[in-house]
């Protein structure tokens, strides 16, 4: 044999080894036994870990279900599908950075979000920047779409809009008697500015006055001039939006101050049982926003929660963070089966198509990018959570809030 010849017959193994590989890194539309990836950065320490680990567990429920099945059909072949999951240790700049790699380093065809705006708003980014899809979960809308005025085109949002969200706090505050003023909480964060601005805004029309508004960074640990500024104005409605530890340090500085409002919802705070982990009763009667509770009857939402609670996941707050999860990750399945493809840009447009009841609810996205789901309020009593608004039967709003009675 020439030696021509053999260095054809040796490009050509080169060229079809390299077709081969990236056909199994799931960019392409491939055939045969191949493996789809797809990924995500989440908080699994730092101070947001608590809600991360809820969501890496219903992803990874859900792409455990779709591999025990068979694997993911895509133009009538069967994908494993790989969930290559990061610690982004909460911190945004790291989210950012295991974004990019997940994306152009192990080739993920897309992304399930973290939350909050301060960790989905870079990982958005990159995934604008790289023409990837990206479905994100529990960062309140407006604060995402503020981030990109121009419009997002690769990411997607599931979550309640923040006009409702304000709203529903004083509906809820009108179901007891309080003098309306009220004390606001918010950190220097996207959420808390743009919270805090729509509490102010929305206040008058439910006939509530802002007497105190108190900003301070990420991480304070001293509120007590602040608590004393909020008794001062004589506040017996406390509305806050901060992270766990800073609304925990608060909640403890105000009962050792005998700061006693009679309404006290801790938005972001309270998300998950480590609030009553850290307070004990001083956390009961905290009000926080959310979207799912167990008096709802979305097809496999129960039996989600079971699975949730034989996984140790037990408080209601927790499962909805499980049962999105699953949820947006079955979006991403189904958009993927629509597209017929692993191609990025095909999977973003079935993304936008999606119509369809999850076991979180109905998702179906606006020209924005962002789903609206609707918001209902959850308050902690005796160590769970349980829904007070929309009202349902046998759960009634106690308030005075009893862990700063």
């Amino acid at each position: 044999m020439s030696r021509v010849s053999k260095a054809a017959r040796s490009l050509f193994f080169l060229v079809l080894l390299t077709v081969s590989t990236v056909a199994c890194g799931g960019t392409g539309s491939g055939s045969g036994n191949q493996t789809i990836v797809i990924g995500a950065t989440l908080p699994l320490t730092g101070s947001l870990a608590a809600v991360g680990v809820l969501l890496k567990a219903g992803y990874q429920a859900a792409v455990d279900d779709i591999n025990a099945a068979g694997g993911l059909e895509i133009n009538g072949q069967k994908y494993h599908v790989n969930l290559i999951i990061l610690d982004n240790t909460s911190d945004p700049n790291t989210a950012s950075n295991q974004a990019t790699t997940l994306y152009l380093q192990n080739n993920a065809v897309a992304l399930l979000g973290p939350f909050t705006p301060p960790l989905v708003i870079p990982v958005s980014q990159v995934a604008e920047r790289v023409k990837r899809p990206l479905i994100s979960t529990t960062a309140p809308i407006e604060a995402w779409l503020s981030a990109r005025p121009s419009g997002w085109q690769y990411a997607w949002d599931v979550f309640f809009d923040e006009k409702q969200q304000t709203a529903m706090s004083f509906q809820v505050a009108n179901m007891v008697k309080t003098n309306k003023r009220v004390a606001l909480f918010t950190d220097n964060e996207e959420d808390g500015v743009t919270m805090g601005k729509l509490w102010t805004e929305e206040a008058p029309q439910f006939g509530y006055t802002i007497a105190y508004h108190a900003i301070f960074p990420v991480g304070t640990t001293n509120f007590s001039s602040q608590i004393a500024a909020a008794k001062a104005a004589n506040a017996e409605v406390l509305i806050t939006q901060m992270t766990p530890p800073d609304a925990m340090a608060l909640w403890k500085q105000m009962k050792a101050l005998g700061y006693h409002p009679i309404i006290a919802e801790s938005e972001k705070g309270a998300s998950t049982t480590t609030w009553m982990q850290a307070l004990g009763n001083v956390g009961e009667g905290a009000l926080i926003a959310n979207f799912w509770s167990r008096s709802f009857s979305y097809p496999g939402s129960q039996e989600l929660a079971a699975r949730a609670q034989k996984a140790g996941i037990k408080a209601t707050i927790e499962q909805a963070g499980y049962i999105m999860g699953y949820s947006i990750t079955q979006v991403l399945f189904d958009a993927i089966k629509k597209a017929g493809s692993t191609d990025p840009a095909a999977i973003n447009r079935a993304i936008g198509q999606t119509n369809k009841t999850y076991p979180v609810g109905p998702i179906h996205f606006n020209s924005n990018h962002a789903d609206p789901i609707q918001a209902i309020m959850l308050q902690w009593q005796d160590g769970e959570t349980v829904q007070v608004y929309p009202p349902v039967s046998g759960v009634s709003l106690e308030a005075p809030a009893r862990g700063l009675a």
